[in-house]
């Protein structure tokens, strides 16, 4: 059985998601000893060819698949520590995941997901088709998650996080899949059905309802991965030394930022400038 990562990359005029799937990518491939492939679209490969980091992702990724850039109106508020800006936001096609991966075992990332540990290793031999993020945790010790990180709306369901699912291409998890690629396609429908704000498309929604309906119309702790450790895009990147990342917290309800460091350890990081502002650091480290 061909075991590996796939990770998607839509660069936008304001993010370079082709450059952190490098580093995501990379580091991936790195520590799980394990290939990784990319889905992405032309213009981004143009950019990667225009900004020279192509020869670098052909490096890291055993296969870049080329699709269609999706066409989606998506936009979402991004922070980079106190400031912030609405900006486009392409990432709608994750579904077809399971169409496009070239292994029969997939460990599907986010391009801000950081590892650096072998930790999800562990799951290759699950004995269950599909796995996904059973939560997140913030990486601050007190807690500044809200109800819609942990539930989809007031009804309750719970809410899994898309930024790392593992699945066997079997028949199982097609109809996984076609169940999130049929939520998407119904999006306001089961909007309407779950209470959730439609106006922006999110993958974690998506996924949750498609394990809810699958489930039951119940949670199920059965094919979940570990809690996602979780940065906010108002926590700010300030180092990388070695496999040591330093961050400034932004402490809840006041002004002030608090020093914290890991290491050996796997990171969300959704505060995505400030990982593109440490790429050098982070591609020595591949």
């Amino acid at each position: 059985m061909t075991i590996g990562i796939l990770m998607y990359a839509h660069n936008s005029q304001f993010v370079d998601y082709a450059l952190m799937s490098i580093i995501s990518g990379g580091l991936a491939k790195k520590h799980l000893a394990v290939p990784a492939s990319l889905v992405t679209d032309l213009s981004t490969m143009e950019w990667m060819q225009e900004s020279n980091i192509l020869q670098k992702a052909n490096s890291v990724f055993e296969h870049i698949i080329i699709v269609d850039r999706p066409v989606t109106d998506n936009r979402r508020t991004l922070c980079d520590g106190k400031t912030q800006a609405v900006v486009p936001f392409v990432n709608s096609n994750r579904a077809s995941a399971y169409d496009l991966t070239p292994y029969n075992r997939t460990l599907l990332i986010d391009s801000d997901y950081l590892i650096f540990s072998n930790r999800l290793a562990e799951y290759w031999n699950v004995d269950q088709d599909v796995l996904i993020g059973q939560s997140i945790n913030d990486i601050y010790v007190g807690d500044r998650l809200g109800y819609n990180d942990r539930y989809i709306s007031e009804t309750g369901v719970k809410l899994y996080w898309a930024t790392t699912v593992m699945f066997t291409k079997n028949n199982t998890s097609k109809i996984f899949f076609d169940t999130v690629n049929f939520v998407k396609e119904h999006y306001s429908y089961y909007a309407d059905l779950f209470r959730f704000d439609s106006r922006q498309f999110r993958n974690d929604i998506a996924f949750s309802v498609a394990k809810h309906i699958l489930d039951g119309f119940k949670s199920s702790a059965v094919g979940t991965l570990p809690p996602v450790l979780t940065t906010l895009d108002t926590d700010v990147l300030t180092s990388v030394d070695h496999d040591r990342l330093t961050f400034l917290i932004a402490a809840p309800l006041s002004e002030k930022y608090i020093p914290t460091s890991i290491s050996n350890t796997d990171i969300h990081i959704m505060n995505k400038q400030s990982v593109i502002r440490h790429a050098d650091q982070l591609m020595e480290m591949l």
